[in-house]
């Protein structure tokens, strides 16, 4: 069994895209010292600094990322959906559709805490597409509106 998994592991890991870059957005909010219209501004802001060009981002990225800082890094999902205790968060273009599945961390009681667990993406018409393609062209979409 223990065999297995470490096979399925290695197999899975040769289907991720590489980055030889870390990603770098926004710095975290300090809690307290902001107010609502800082906040406010502050995720409204693209993640690189204003650059319209921005480094790929991995999907494995997103993993871990609670609403807040998927915010800052895509923008506010064209779509949600709330099944207790989970969301799912969709963002969308005319080519591909971007599912994030959040659910509460392992071990915490937090009701309003959630983060991404799981990431899938597909075309409009169904079939499935590479995930880091289909987030990259949503991230630079959103990083294009946000500074122009």
């Amino acid at each position: 069994m223990r065999l297995f998994i470490i096979a399925a592991a290695l197999l899975l890991s040769a289907c991720v895209a590489v980055e030889d870059t870390p990603v770098t957005a926004t710095p975290d909010i300090p809690s307290g010292g902001a107010s609502s219209n800082q906040r406010d501004q502050t995720a409204s802001r693209p993640p690189d600094g204003g650059h319209k060009a921005s480094k790929p981002l991995s999907p494995d990225r997103l993993i871990g990322q609670n609403q807040e800082r998927l915010i800052r890094l895509l923008g506010v999902p064209s779509f949600k959906r709330r099944d207790p205790p989970a969301e799912v968060w969709r963002y969308r273009d005319q080519s591909c559709l971007l599912d994030l599945y959040l659910y509460p961390p392992k071990g915490s009681g937090a009701a309003g805490s959630l983060q991404v667990t799981f990431i899938e993406a597909r075309t409009p018409q169904g079939p499935s597409t590479p995930v880091a393609n289909c987030l990259n062209t949503l991230r630079n979409k959103f990083i294009t509106k946000a500074t122009s």
